[in-house]
């Protein structure tokens, strides 16, 4: 058997159809429930995949390394939202040599509120942090170490303009990440404030 080519840092494989029997389902949108915090709350951020002795296997180069860790004191918290209506994306964007993946969401909160206005005044201008799942259960961090995820421009708040139309606030979020990577660390602890010492 050949030894591994040392300057590969992700192997090729064979990708199989991605209905087969252990992915049979594929629904599309969001679970209507996001996690978020502020970035300066995070103690801890999981690492971008990277090779070791052997090259990673595409799966590894895919996946995020660790735990999201909140600080001291600090927790992460819950926004639901209206379901079939928001939605997350990732695209590619860049020049050669600079490419890069903008991570995209958008979220559709029935009825114009002081608690959604109030989220909006706290992280204007502040680097956030989301985690994402989608319906098919895979969860994608916005957010690293270095740089967080933003408010962006978007439609904002409408009464509507007939009785029938919906009263809704639109949230707009954006996060530009060197790597497209799903996250599969911890989404239940850090929900939970850790004792002060």
């Amino acid at each position: 058997m050949a030894e591994a080519d040392p300057k590969i840092c992700i192997a090729l494989d064979d990708i199989n159809e991605a209905m087969d029997c252990s992915n049979m389902d594929n629904m599309g949108g969001i679970v209507p429930s996001v996690i978020y915090g502020y970035h300066e709350d995070v103690a801890t951020w999981p690492d971008y995949p990277t090779k070791d002795a052997a090259a990673l296997t595409l799966e590894e180069a895919g996946t995020l390394k660790g735990d999201l860790v909140m600080k001291t004191g600090c927790r992460a918290y819950k926004m639901e939202f209206l379901d079939e209506v928001s939605e997350f994306k990732i695209t590619d964007q860049g020049e050669t040599g600079g490419e890069s993946y903008l991570y995209d969401l958008n979220i559709i909160s029935a009825k114009m509120r002081k608690k959604i206005f109030g989220f909006e005044n706290a992280t204007k201008g502040r680097k956030m942090f989301f985690l994402v799942q989608d319906n098919n259960g895979t969860w994608y961090l916005m957010g690293d170490k270095r740089r967080g995820a933003l408010r962006a421009s978007g439609d904002g708040s409408t009464t509507g303009a007939s009785s029938t139309a919906r009263n809704q606030n639109t949230l707009h979020y954006t996060f530009t990440s060197p790597r497209k990577c799903v996250y599969e660390g911890d989404t239940e602890d850090i929900l939970t404030a850790s004792p002060t010492a």
